[in-house]
């Protein structure tokens, strides 16, 4: 199983694909998403994002903005987001 991962700004869909583990700076500290992480919402601090897709690592720059998981999926909402 693998995580559906949606990154968005409030201009466009920065990035959607499929991936196996999320790393993100949640408000409190650095969080991971594995598939069938039990579903949350938290806040975003300006960070790293990285993503481990089927392509190898993906790091993306965020601003600030909101993560929510669930047992298949990852969808971080962030006022700026930008590839590295």
């Amino acid at each position: 199983m693998a995580l559906e991962v949606r990154i968005v700004t409030p201009r466009k869909v920065v990035w959607e694909g499929v991936a196996n583990a999320v790393q993100a700076p949640g408000e409190v500290g650095e969080f991971g998403v594995l598939p069938k992480h039990i579903p949350f919402l938290t806040t975003l601090r300006p960070g790293v994002v990285t993503v481990d897709g089927a392509d190898g690592k993906l790091v993306f720059e965020v601003g600030v903005g909101f993560a929510e998981a669930g047992p298949g999926r990852v969808t971080i909402l962030a006022e700026t987001c930008e590839l590295k």
